[in-house]
C-alpha cells in the first residue's frame, strides 16, 4: 500500500482494521525501507547458475475503478541443475 503512494497513517488504520494490531507510521516507514532493501537486491542478483527457464501466466481476477476484469500474471521460473526453483521474474498485464 505504502509503494503505492498511500499515506503511512492510512496503512496503520488497515493494519489495525485487519489484524488488529495497532503499528506506528515509522513502523510502517522502517518496515518500507527493509522491503525496498529487499527487492533491490532481488532485482539485481545473478541469474548465471539457473539452467532451466519456465514461463507460465495465469488468468487471475482483479477489481480495478469498481469493475472485475481479467488479468494476466506472467510468471519466469528458474531451475538450476539440482532441481532448485526459484521466480525470476513476475509481470502484470492487464
Amino acid at each position: 500500500m505504502y509503494s503505492q503512494g498511500v499515506s503511512t497513517r492510512k496503512v496503520t488504520r488497515i493494519i489495525e482494521s485487519l489484524c488488529g494490531t495497532q503499528v506506528s507510521s515509522s513502523r510502517v516507514s522502517r518496515a518500507t525501507a527493509l522491503l525496498n532493501d529487499e527487492l533491490e537486491k532481488w532485482c539485481c542478483r545473478t541469474l548465471s547458475e539457473t539452467a532451466y527457464l519456465i514461463l507460465d501466466a495465469r488468468d487471475e481476477k482483479v477489481r480495478q475503478d469498481g469493475y472485475v476484469r481479467s488479468c494476466d500474471v506472467l510468471i519466469a521460473i528458474g531451475m538450476n541443475t539440482g532441481g532448485k526453483r526459484s521466480i525470476s521474474g513476475v509481470s502484470v498485464s492487464l
